[in-house]
């Protein structure tokens, strides 16, 4: 969110507001600041660079599909998407700091390793004995489109960043002791009913994360947007079962496109369950 432009600038302002009122210590946005056919263009950026000043507290963002793998369709612009990738890196992850207003504070980011300097990103960062993180996983298939000059050698590559990323993120909390993991990622990568082939660029990322997950045993929450469901669940399953779900980790899918709200996480790292989520429905915004 906003998706359908220019008429959801007012309503994102709504959802604004009302996150506003909860004074939480940050919030999260996971990408689709657009739908996929809306202009990817310089303009549309500052325009939601301004719209993220409007929190007036620290804001993390992992980018969508929308903002970047999508563009060269038509009714976007028909722009190349590494270029677009590259000017969302350029505009919102020039600094370590986080995005917002007040009470701004440093993350750790994937690209301060040499080796993965690209990858600014994938960032990470502790509060209260949890650690956060971000992975740049998108939505349509993750990239991984071989109809789109420079699409799977850029999957590819950022496939290698994640997957080092993740488990750094996993030893991070290993080391910490932390109570629990929260990850941020843009695409659903569980798909939905019926959508053959949907798993094709998450492969790699759900067999890391599942071995990572278990091996970790405390509570982790995955949360993405990507498909515009609210839905909290346990979709992770062992391997090679269909019902057996990796009981410790919890996904959290977030409302977006025509629901326009956002969702309250409470964290005590003192209680087994460590996460409690709530939704935040923006009067303003309901049907």
């Amino acid at each position: 969110m906003p998706y359908y432009l220019p008429q959801d600038f007012e309503r994102f302002d709504n959802v604004i507001d009302a996150v506003n009122e909860e004074n939480p210590a940050f919030t999260v946005h996971v990408g689709d600041t657009k739908s996929g056919s809306a202009p990817c263009s310089d303009d549309f950026i500052e325009e939601m660079a301004s719209s993220f000043k409007r929190f007036d507290h620290p804001l993390v963002y992992t980018p969508g599909d929308n903002e970047w793998t999508d563009c060269h369709r038509d009714g976007a612009g028909n722009w190349d998407p590494i270029e677009r990738l590259a000017k969302l890196r350029e505009r919102f992850f020039s600094s370590s700091m986080t995005l917002g207003g007040g009470n701004a504070f440093e993350l750790e980011i994937q690209a301060s390793d040499a080796e993965w300097a690209r990858y600014v990103e994938n960032r990470m960062w502790e509060r209260e004995g949890i650690v956060f993180g971000t992975v740049h996983v998108v939505g349509s298939r993750n990239n991984r489109q071989s109809d789109i000059p420079g699409a799977m050698a850029e999957f590819r590559a950022r496939d290698r960043a994640n997957d080092a990323w993740l488990k750094l993120l996993f030893e991070t909390a290993e080391n910490r002791d932390a109570a629990g993991i929260a990850l941020f990622i843009h695409a659903n990568p569980f798909g939905n009913e019926g959508e053959e082939g949907w798993d094709r660029g998450f492969t790699r990322f759900l067999d890391q994360f599942r071995s990572l997950a278990i091996a970790f045993g405390k509570p982790v929450l995955l949360t993405h947007g990507d498909s515009h469901y609210f839905r909290l669940d346990k979709p992770l399953m062992h391997e090679g079962t269909a019902r057996d779900s990796v009981e410790n980790v919890t996904r959290l899918e977030v409302f977006g496109a025509t629901n326009m709200h956002a969702i309250r996480v409470d964290v005590d790292s003192s209680s087994a369950r460590v996460f409690r989520i709530s939704e935040l429905i923006v009067e303003a915004n309901r049907k």
